[in-house]
């Protein structure tokens, strides 16, 4: 049993301040390393495999949230209330070719949002994912641009690796994996290059380059894995889940060097009727602002079907936040959403009320989201 991945906070407190975009001084380096690669395994393989296929899907999502909001008072006067407006236009866009024992990846999410109080767009190109991936019995090896997510957790990131997008979208990292399956257990090696929000610069030197191991154990009810990293210092982390009593248990603990600090996070999902609920506390940097130091947090999510076939998808957090008025000071952040889902597997219409109280001051909207998709 799995819980439902928390949705993004596209009309929370504005963009996360970190938004992950790659150096651009990288980008010819590593494109014509990802395509001699290409050429030299599909050339190796080619004659003795079957002809390449192509699928791929296609989404367009229109968005809009439309709210009132009160910023904090400020000293010696009253805090200004007014309407204000975000707006999202977007695409994912799916495309997978294979040719066996190959299969290349690419997926985009181009954007254009509007923040709420903003005079111009903010435009995002949207390359999250573009990789070749080499198949062979036990062993995966990949190359470009793939995300490395790390986190157990469900509704919180206590070590946020991948880059962020102005939109909330995770992006990739460029890089090479190698992964091996024996038995139960699962070796992966990866060396990708940092995001300059882990002081990353635009020239490829030592400095640039991370890398991570892992293990993870697969047991008939639980999972164990270790990870060692070298990121700006080294970091070590271990991460559990398994299910107890029809519930889902699962935690994971981060030791971060230079200066020496901890992550964490520990969470519970189960099923309530047919309710799906999850719960969530954690030692972890803010959800819509992954550059910030980690701190308390508490998050829940519940997921309700409706007997018509809709459905109510509720988020709900709290947690301290630096405010940016007094650096140094944290101050407690409260926010919630309801959206009400329907439609089919074509056209799916979410609408709901969504609050943020904290730093920014109160803030009371209506979100409106309308996704179209189709395939091939």
């Amino acid at each position: 049993m799995k819980a439902t991945p928390a949705r993004d906070a596209r009309f929370g407190d504005g963009p996360p301040q970190a938004p992950g975009r790659r150096p651009a001084a990288r980008r010819p380096a590593w494109r014509a390393l990802a395509a001699a690669l290409l050429l030299v395994l599909v050339s190796g393989s080619a004659s003795a495999q079957p002809g390449p296929s192509l699928s791929g899907t296609f989404e367009v999502r229109y968005a809009a949230a439309v709210g009132y909001g009160a910023p904090p008072a400020l000293p010696g006067g009253a805090s200004v209330r007014e309407p204000y407006a975000t707006m999202l236009a977007g695409a994912h866009v799916d495309l997978e070719a294979s040719w066996r024992p190959l299969r290349a990846t690419v997926r985009l999410d181009p954007a254009m949002l509007v923040p709420a109080g903003a005079t111009l767009p903010t435009w995002e190109p949207g390359l999250s994912e573009a990789f070749v991936l080499l198949r062979e019995g036990p062993i995966d090896a990949s190359l470009g641009l793939e995300r490395l997510p790390l986190e157990t957790a469900r509704l919180t990131v206590p070590l946020p690796l991948d880059p962020v997008a102005a939109d909330g979208t995770r992006r990739g990292l460029w890089g090479a994996r190698v992964s091996a399956y024996v038995g139960a257990l699962r070796l992966r090696g990866a060396g990708f290059l940092l995001p300059p929000s882990r002081g990353g610069s635009g020239s490829l030197g030592a400095s640039d380059v991370g890398a991570a191991f892992s293990a993870r154990l697969d047991l008939t009810a639980a999972q164990l894995e270790a990870h060692a990293l070298t990121l700006e210092a080294p970091a070590f982390g271990v991460s559990a889940s398994g299910t107890v009593a029809r519930t889902v248990v699962y935690g994971e603990a981060w030791l971060l060097t230079g200066p020496w600090r901890g992550r964490a996070a520990l969470g519970a999902s189960g099923y309530l009727g047919d309710a799906l609920w999850t719960l969530e506390a954690a030692y972890a940097p803010p959800a819509n602002a992954p550059g910030l130091d980690a701190a308390p947090q508490l998050a829940a999510q519940l997921d309700v079907p409706l007997t018509n076939g809709d459905s109510l998808h509720t988020v709900a957090g709290a947690g301290l936040v630096e405010d940016p008025a007094a650096p140094g000071t944290r101050r407690l952040q409260v926010s919630a959403s309801t959206l009400w889902e329907t439609g089919d597997a074509t056209a799916t219409l979410r609408l709901g009320p969504a609050f943020t109280i904290g730093v920014a001051g109160v803030r009371f909207a209506l979100q409106a989201q309308l996704d179209a998709a189709t395939g091939f």
